[in-house]
């Protein structure tokens, strides 16, 4: 017997064989087992070329016929039979809310005002990151969170309407997302734009008078049907407030009240609900609770949103990261040098025009950098010394007063942060300051940078700014008042740089990045050398 069982799985052995070969046959299987890819980075790594090439063999792993793409499809496609059933059921459904007579005066102004067509259709603010434009119709206390949120995926909301007015008794027993639904797409048909349009409801549990509670109700609470009955409504008006106060005496103090809202997202070809629920104890309980499931239903239809449009968090900050790391000679970055350091050419030129150099081998610049400022060419620079450090996140800027002022405030206009100024004298409203002594060439002795104690905090990032560096003296005194504070210190950015006073080496210690617009490499004989930065066209040198 166990001859034939041999025999028999041996047979089947050899059928399953035959079996395998003819499927590689069939579909022409290479040989090599080129199937058999790896995922791994160093599988893709050209040592000629220093880097990854990833999906190398893409090509290869993925070659299938697209016109058996449908087998793998979860459903059919839709039958003529069951597009016209979905057209029925939402000519249905149209016919339904026709019924609803909520309106909000606004919306029937703008809809009879030829002005608004135009309103409607303008630009997003592009200034401010935002690609596209929508309309809202949700309660006005709430429009600012909604706007807050989809703001970071650059949503503009053309304007909101939030004065619906009940037209008809049989409103009051509509559902709320058919209530959401009428809203947003009568908005929809009005200004043309995609809406969000709200509803929240108010509901009171009933009492079951066969519950035991450890809070005794008043006697005639539970033979009083209005006590113990449920309540709900579809909207939050002056009614859940007085309903409120009718029943908190007569209930328990932990009966349930339930506020929920529903968002509806329509543009003309979908349609998308989201919801926020909060439950709250009756003792607890009033209109305020609104926002609670309000702020809920926003983040959820944000978040659904997100994946059915494909909306991007901070667009505008992650193209503005990606413009000032583009790298000088490589790709993008190669085709936008020129605009890309224009100030800094320009500070170049005007540093070598109307820069002197005085006693003591001091660069006077004064005439367009201290007493006497070119705001543009100002404005310019602190655009592109801005762009540097955008991706630090910095969240204060650090200078001394008076000249690192001049690009200090240009560069808090870019960055949208607040400006820190470091005295040379204590004022008298300056009490509790942090200080740190430097020695100044320009001045020929030892000075105190003095910084009031409240306008740092341990939680800043700071970012340091001043005109020149030179021996590195004063931002090293800017750098122990930061670290005085507790708080981080990002960067250090400056106009011009005296690269022969190594001030930039003195500050490595610190392990800070250091950018300058211009670099100064020598001063001998009333004459400067300028270093040339990579990116420039002109000689490696210039000279005055």
């Amino acid at each position: 017997d166990s001859d034939d069982d041999d025999d028999d799985l041996e047979k089947e052995n050899r059928i399953l064989n035959e079996q395998i070969n003819q499927l590689l046959n069939e579909s022409e299987a290479p040989k090599d087992n080129k199937w058999d890819f790896s995922d791994e980075p160093w599988d893709h790594y050209d040592a000629l070329h220093n880097k990854v090439t990833e999906d190398g063999d893409e090509e290869d792993r993925f070659k299938f016929d697209p016109s058996k793409a449908s087998e793998f499809l979860l459903e059919d496609e839709e039958s003529p039979e069951s597009y016209a059933q979905s057209l029925a059921e939402e000519a249905d459904y149209t016919q339904s809310l026709s019924t609803i007579q909520i309106h909000s005066p606004r919306l029937t102004n703008a809809a009879q005002n030829p002005k608004s067509k135009a309103y409607f259709s303008r630009p997003p603010d592009t200034n401010e990151g935002c690609d596209t434009m929508w309309a809202s119709a949700i309660d006005t206390p709430c429009i600012n969170n909604l706007v807050g949120v989809f703001h970071n995926y650059g949503v503009q909301f053309a304007d909101n309407f939030g004065d619906w007015m009940n037209g008809c008794e049989a409103d009051k027993f509509r559902t709320i997302e058919d209530i959401a639904s009428y809203k947003a797409r009568l908005v929809y048909n009005v200004t043309g734009l995609p809406c969000i349009a709200s509803r929240t409801s108010f509901e009171v549990e009933p009492i079951r008078t066969s519950m035991t509670t450890t809070n005794p109700l008043p006697v005639t609470a539970p033979n009083n049907p209005r006590v113990t009955s449920g309540y709900r409504f579809n909207d939050i008006t002056d009614d859940v407030e007085y309903i409120l106060e009718a029943l908190k005496p007569q209930s328990d103090p932990t009966r349930v009240t339930r506020f929920k809202s529903c968002l509806c997202f329509f543009d003309g070809q979908m349609e998308v609900y989201d919801y926020g629920t909060c439950d709250v104890d009756i003792y607890y309980s009033n209109t305020l609770r609104t926002y609670i499931p309000m702020d809920s239903a926003i983040h959820e239809m944000c978040s659904t949103l997100q994946l059915s449009l494909g909306l991007v968090f901070q667009k505008w900050l992650k193209e503005q990261i990606q413009e000032s790391a583009l790298v000088p000679g490589s790709g993008q970055g190669s085709s936008s040098l020129k605009s890309k350091f224009k100030a800094s050419i320009k500070l170049r030129d005007r540093v070598l025009k109307d820069g002197r150099v005085l006693m003591n081998d001091i660069i006077d610049v004064s005439g367009f950098m201290d007493s006497c400022v070119d705001v543009n060419l100002m404005d310019e620079c602190g655009d592109e010394l801005s762009q540097r450090f955008m991706n630090h996140k910095p969240n204060k800027i650090l200078t001394v007063a008076t000249t690192g002022l001049v690009i200090a405030i240009p560069m808090a206009k870019y960055l949208q942060v607040p400006v820190v100024y470091a005295r040379k004298e204590r004022s008298i409203v300056m009490a509790d300051t942090f200080t740190a002594s430097y020695s100044s060439k320009t001045v020929g002795q030892k000075r105190e940078l003095l910084v009031s104690k409240n306008h740092i905090t341990p939680e800043d990032r700071i970012l340091i700014i001043d005109d020149f560096l030179s021996s590195g003296s004063s931002q090293e005194a800017l750098l122990r008042i930061v670290s005085d504070a507790g708080a981080e210190t990002v960067g250090i950015g400056v106009l011009l740089e005296k690269v022969y006073e190594s001030g930039r080496k003195a500050l490595s210690g610190y392990d800070v990045p250091v950018e300058s617009l211009v670099r100064v490499a020598s001063v001998s004989d009333g004459v400067m050398t300028l270093v040339e930065e990579e990116g420039f066209d002109d000689e490696e040198i210039r000279k005055k």
